[in-house]
């Protein structure tokens, strides 16, 4: 079997790494094809994909290309069975009796079909059918956003075709990421950032400030310098509305004295994690125990993070899922989504504290409202946000899919059977 694994970002290999380990495993001639059309300095430098990362089982070969108008030269040159992907082939890339297999990275599943149910995926791996029956409302999304980008119309989406399509090409496989967690050894992970065997750690996934929409709430109250900044703002642009949030001290720089009041009362270690394009502020930096980026992607650092970890917090961030495979109760901290300027879609059924949603799931994901997390975290104890099992095993089934470790073997095996039978169309 030949497969080849399109790696256009270096963070692919968090999705794509476990895979590749498997193939080479397997015996079956694997490639890793980089995208080399990248910036190589600047924020977006950070995710070039320069080398791979080291596997388990030995050394893909690496080919190179400049771009998207190379690839269909590098594809009849290499000529593998199978190309792996988190996006659908476009014109030119996939011929003759190539296949080409997408794999789901949540939302990102609207990156392997059409609104139209159009796809040119031979087979789609999906975590679960909770994300195959809203595949239709991820792509919903893709084309909202899309349309504010371009100014363009929005484009529509018929849920029945994108269902039919799924009917035929898709298969649950669960999350290939998290095939990692069984191997990551947390004694080894302590002794490298120098934690103590026996010491709690908090990890704490900041608030997203580049990446979040620059509202006026984010800016000048929640992102605010002082109080007395955010007052001056409120009162220059008439915010009334916000006035009660300065008046509770509602902002990033609290948030992060909560979380180290929590962890000094329990002796708990802060680790925070960033991301290069959403940088640690400094007054977050300065009372941490460690900050890290993303050193590595296999294994991810989010996952060594999250092995030695008890107790995670974030702000709607998917974290949540591999907090709870990882076994770690996490928090979701949950400003107001008009606050944080959220479009309404993306409210409608993701970014939502509804009960059973990814982000309040009681006994695996804990949501509190801002207000409510600022006036209690700093006194609470790390009992109040206990590990359900039988509340974690419905989540991954819900959102996750399997827990056992073999979502890669289900992609290969998925590919053997493509690749063996023919594509049905």
């Amino acid at each position: 079997m030949r497969v080849a694994f399109l790696i256009e970002r270096r963070n692919y290999y968090r999705q794509f790494g476990p895979i590749v380990d498997r193939a080479l495993e397997r015996g079956w001639q694997t490639e890793c094809w980089h995208d080399w059309s990248h910036p190589r300095t600047g924020l977006k430098g950070s995710e070039f994909p320069a080398s791979p990362p080291t596997f388990r089982h030995g050394r893909p070969r690496i080919r190179t290309y400049q771009g998207a108008a190379a690839l269909p030269g590098l594809v009849a040159e290499a000529l593998p069975d199978v190309v792996i992907s988190l996006r659908q082939a476009v014109a030119r890339e996939k011929r003759g009796r190539l296949r080409w297999f997408g794999i789901q990275y949540t939302l990102d599943v609207a990156d392997l079909l059409g609104g139209s149910g159009e796809t040119t995926c031979d087979g789609i791996g999906l975590h679960t059918q909770y994300w195959q029956d809203r595949t239709a409302d991820c792509l919903r999304i893709k084309a909202y956003n899309r349309s504010r980008a371009q100014g363009a119309k929005e484009e529509p989406v018929d849920g029945a075709a994108i269902a039919e399509t799924l009917r035929r090409r898709a298969m649950l496989v669960g999350i290939p990421e998290m095939d990692q967690c069984h191997w990551i050894e947390p004694e080894a992970v302590r002794a490298r950032l120098g934690i103590e065997p026996d010491r709690p750690v908090v990890l704490y996934i900041p608030f997203p400030f580049m990446s979040n929409p620059r509202t006026f709430w984010v800016r000048h109250v929640y992102g605010s310098p002082s109080a007395l900044w955010a007052r001056a703002a409120v009162a220059l642009a008439r915010r009334s509305e916000y006035r009660s949030h300065v008046a509770r001290r509602w902002s990033d720089r609290n948030v992060v004295h909560a979380v180290r009041a929590f962890c000094d009362r329990h002796g708990a270690a802060l680790i925070v994690k960033g991301r290069a394009k959403d940088p640690v502020p400094g007054y977050l930096a300065r009372i941490a125990d460690r900050v890290l980026y993303d050193e590595a992607y296999y294994p991810a650092t989010i996952l060594e993070l999250l092995k030695i970890s008890t107790l995670c917090l974030h702000f709607f961030s998917t974290v949540a899922y591999e907090a709870a495979y990882a076994g770690v109760p996490s928090i979701c901290i949950a400003p107001a989504g008009d606050d944080l300027g959220l479009p309404a879609l993306w409210q409608e059924w993701f970014l939502n504290l509804d009960v059973g949603g990814s982000f309040n799931f009681p006994g695996v994901v804990y949501a509190r409202r801002l207000g409510e997390f600022l006036d209690g975290f700093a006194s609470a104890r790390p009992a109040d946000y206990p590990l359900d099992p039988v509340a974690r095993a419905q989540y991954v089934e819900r959102f996750i899919g399997f827990d056992d470790g073999k979502s890669s073997d289900r992609v290969l095996d998925a590919i053997q059977s493509l690749v063996e039978r023919g594509t049905q169309r």
